[in-house]
């Protein structure tokens, strides 16, 4: 599409110039988040296709509203293999990084902060997963007591965390630094502007968190928590677009029944999980582990997602 081509469509989408539309996504953070959500869908799509993937979009209202909406498709899209005549689809979610992570609520804002974020994932203590997998245990065993006293007779879903992967933090920064000293040493030579709202919103910053950004409000049909999260069942894969951080439209993915639930409502997700942390000048591109990865078909290989029929009341024909 050349300039003039786009000023048309402009000019008849909005009735306004490119320099009036363009102000006003500069305005809006939810208008440029909302495009940015819709975009990495595209972008998805023509890479799941590239891979060999046949795509069907899944409506996100059906008719009927909420109501109609099908359990087993809160997705965006059916995936399978091209070529496939077996009705078994993958339900795909592409989600996008939380924008203010580094800090919402002042919290990588000095020096200090800084350290105190870093230092656990640079030089985790060996049993620092045991310690993660007991708090969260911890956590569950409080709620489930709590639903239990006022549900008699009824079964609480079961703790599934992986003891190898615990908690929503997965990342490790083990070999950046070769003691805290250094770390810290790292940090003082830091300018103040890294430590700025300025500085994270455009990656200048100390640091820049990948971390997944999901508000979803569920209820869990088991236990009847509501909680602002998806349910481990929406959907087949998760899929994040890491642009935000890494300045490129690349994703990493995760069976969502590998990651670790809401420990205070297991049939829930986390809303938040931190894929990975980069250090400007010392990790600049994203090393993903297990339960993330940055292959699909590895991922899909590898953790066995479930497959679903398609249900044709989902389909979303506005792509016909």
């Amino acid at each position: 599409m050349d300039v003039s081509t786009l000023t048309d469509y402009i000019s008849k989408m909005f009735g306004c110039s490119i320099a009036h539309f363009l102000e006003a996504l500069d305005d809006s953070p939810s208008s440029r988040g909302y495009i940015a959500g819709a975009l990495s869908e595209i972008l998805l799509r023509h890479h799941l296709e590239s891979e060999g993937y046949e795509i069907i979009r899944i409506v996100e209202k059906p008719a009927g509203g909420n109501d109609a909406k099908n359990a087993d498709a809160r997705g965006d899209f059916y995936v399978r293999k091209k070529g496939s005549k077996d009705d078994l689809w993958l339900v795909v979610e592409s989600k996008g990084l939380k924008s203010n992570s580094e800090f919402r609520g002042a919290k990588l804002n000095n020096k200090d902060k800084v350290f105190r974020f870093l230092a656990p994932l640079a030089f985790p203590d060996k049993d620092a997963k045991e310690i993660s997998y007991r708090k969260g245990h911890a956590t569950y065993q409080k709620a489930k007591d709590a639903w239990q006293s006022n549900n008699a007779g009824k079964r609480f879903p079961p703790f599934l965390w992986d003891p190898k992967k615990p908690g929503p933090i997965t990342c490790d920064l083990h070999g950046l630094w070769k003691n805290e000293d250094a770390l810290k040493k790292y940090i003082d030579s830091l300018p103040p502007e890294a430590f700025t709202e300025a500085a994270y919103r455009t990656c200048r910053g100390a640091v820049a968190i990948l971390e997944t950004h999901k508000p979803s409000k569920r209820v869990a049909p088991k236990t009847e928590i509501d909680q602002a999260a998806p349910l481990v069942a929406d959907f087949s894969v998760l899929t994040v677009d890491l642009f935000l951080r890494t300045g490129k439209h690349e994703f990493a993915f995760a069976n969502p029944r590998e990651l670790s639930h809401s420990p205070s409502s297991p049939e829930h997700l986390y809303q938040n999980y931190t894929i990975d942390v980069l250090v400007p000048g010392l990790k600049a591109r994203p090393k993903l582990a297990p339960p993330w990865y940055c292959d699909f078909d590895e991922c899909v290989a590898k953790t066995k997602p479930e497959y679903r029929e398609l249900d044709p009341t989902q389909v979303d024909h506005r792509q016909d």
